[in-house]
């Protein structure tokens, strides 16, 4: 009897942990609060070094292979630096979750992430838009060899730097590669 108890306890538990899970398989976040995260950021894009990076995680934008749709984001896109060098499935935005809105020094910018179909680890690209300027910078991660799979390890990436980014932008483009939210 004992043991029918704990395996009825078991599978509420397990039923439960599969209904707070979306179509995706990630578990269901609570909604986004209207607090806004704030960013230092050092770079020539800004008036002052130092300014402020306002993120609102409840603003997403469209996802990555929805902006290489655009005319104005693939041309921006075709033009960085480096570019010809990436895979295939870059120019087409891979695996990607909705770009965030975020504010660099008081200018709107979309920050935008996709990974390798089927391999996300071992592939990543992070860029950052100014939809007025149609400035673009990027990175873009590789994993190295058998490296074990920790997207947060940043030892066993060879980072490749796409538009020319100031230190700045490259530290902002960083952080987002490996802490996304």
């Amino acid at each position: 009897m004992k043991l029918s108890a704990i395996a009825l306890a078991f599978s509420a538990a397990l039923a439960c942990a599969a209904c707070s899970q979306d179509k995706n398989g990630a578990a269901s976040a609570p909604a986004a609060s209207a607090t806004t995260n704030k960013i230092e950021v050092a770079s020539s894009i800004s008036a002052a070094d130092g300014a402020p990076v306002d993120a609102d995680l409840a603003a997403k934008g469209p996802y990555l292979f929805d902006l290489l749709q655009r005319p104005d984001f693939s041309a921006a896109f075709a033009k960085l630096s480096g570019v010809s060098d990436l895979p295939d499935w870059t120019r087409q935005g891979g695996t990607s979750a909705p770009a965030q809105n975020i504010v660099v020094s008081g200018k709107p910018m979309l920050v935008a992430s996709g990974c390798k179909p089927h391999d996300c680890p071992s592939e990543r690209i992070v860029v950052l838009y100014d939809e007025k300027t149609h400035e673009l910078w990027g990175v873009f991660a590789k994993r190295t060899g058998e490296a074990p799979v920790d997207v947060g390890d940043t030892s066993n990436d060879q980072l490749s730097w796409l538009g020319g980014p100031d230190d700045g932008v490259k530290a902002l483009l960083k952080r987002k590669l490996y802490s996304p939210e």
